[in-house]
């Protein structure tokens, strides 16, 4: 393996953890490490960070590994060896589920931070909100730097439920998917895993046609509805979830569109090629008639009064994963384990039809 020893990690605490250096990193891996050895480069690399990190949390805090992962947690052994063992799971069933959309060709092992105390999680996070704020979560993906995960462990239901959504937007992160759709993606997967029927009861089907406007929905499509607590936000979350799953009627095809999809426009253009439908005619088989089509300068405006952008998923990033090493860097602006189950890709297992023409519960 490349001579390691000269490269700086350039570690800063900041919020009372060690922040690398990712930019010089990079810098240092592209100009020395010659492509044969970039995996195992990126791997040691990965383990200093993690050392680092493990000697701010204190504690019983350590690394532990697995074939796809490496997790820093200071929880007991056992528990994150049986949260790995899961990790591996859900992470072939995503990408068996993804497939040719699933994020490949990268270097080095996806990395999962599991805080045992949510006040630490909050401060490591803080560092890529905006202004160093944050809104309370069960977990972020968060692709500055080094693509990684990181959540609060409460009870292994909830860290499960979590870790399916966030491993979804990390095998995504290579595409510029418009936010609702990689929201809507994360979601599907989630009830997927858990074997969940989707459902769309009558009086959530009335809330979302009484909220969305002609106005607000161009703000949907650019993605910056998600983070408005309220309405905004559960409706934007729920909205996205709604479309995947009736644009995933059209099967294949609908591998195709998320594999061309563009924040620039919502993913029109992508729908309109592959689905041989504008997004405007599936809004409007739910939410009824309208002029719903996504607005390339609308999305584009609204995109520019946001300020401060941030790096936690849930807003996306200006910075490349830097893993891609030479793969186009394509990022919407705003960041051997168990075999998984036969899942038919594109196409929902079992749900309750949405359109407004047909009977919900």
């Amino acid at each position: 393996m490349t001579d390691l020893s000269e490269l700086d990690m350039g570690f800063e605490v900041v919020e009372g953890f060690s922040r690398p250096n990712w930019k010089a990193i990079y810098e240092f891996v592209k100009a020395r490490v010659p492509k044969i050895d970039l995996t195992a480069s990126w791997n040691c690399i990965t383990n200093q960070w993690l050392a680092e990190l493990a000697g701010d949390l204190g504690g019983r805090a350590g690394i532990y590994r697995s074939h796809n992962f490496y997790a820093l947690s200071d929880l007991d052994p056992q528990t994150v060896r049986t949260l790995l063992t899961y990790a591996e799971f859900v992470e072939a069933t995503v990408r068996s589920y993804l497939r040719e959309a699933a994020w490949s060709g990268y270097h080095g092992k996806h990395v999962l931070l599991v805080f045992s105390d949510p006040d630490d999680y909050y401060s490591y996070i803080s560092y890529f909100g905006r202004d160093g704020k944050n809104i309370l979560s069960g977990g972020v993906f968060i692709r500055q730097g080094y693509a990684h995960i990181a959540l609060p462990y409460t009870n292994s239901f909830s860290v499960h439920h979590v870790l399916v959504h966030e491993l979804t937007h990390n095998l995504l992160c290579h595409l510029p998917l418009p936010l609702w759709l990689n929201e809507g993606l994360a979601v599907m997967t989630e009830a997927l895993v858990g074997q969940q029927r989707f459902m769309v009861t009558r009086e959530l089907a009335e809330r979302h046609r009484n909220h969305w406007n002609e106005t607000n929905l161009q703000a949907f499509w650019a993605g910056t509805t998600f983070n408005v607590p309220g309405d905004d936000s559960e409706l934007s979350y729920s909205l996205g979830s709604i479309l995947v799953h009736l644009l995933a009627e059209k099967g294949p095809a609908f591998g195709e569109f998320v594999k061309a999809a563009d924040w620039h426009d919502g993913g029109q253009d992508a729908s309109v090629n592959f689905l041989d439908q504008g997004l405007e005619e599936a809004v409007g088989g739910f939410l009824g008639p309208g002029n719903w089509r996504p607005q390339r300068k609308a999305i584009k405006e609204l995109l520019q009064t946001v300020n401060g952008q941030s790096s936690v998923y849930s807003s996306s990033s200006l910075t490349p994963c830097i893993r891609l090493m030479g793969q186009p860097a394509r990022s919407q602006a705003f960041m051997k384990g168990s075999s998984a189950p036969s899942i038919t890709p594109w196409v929902s297992l079992v749900w309750v039809p949405v359109r407004k023409s047909l009977t919900m519960r």
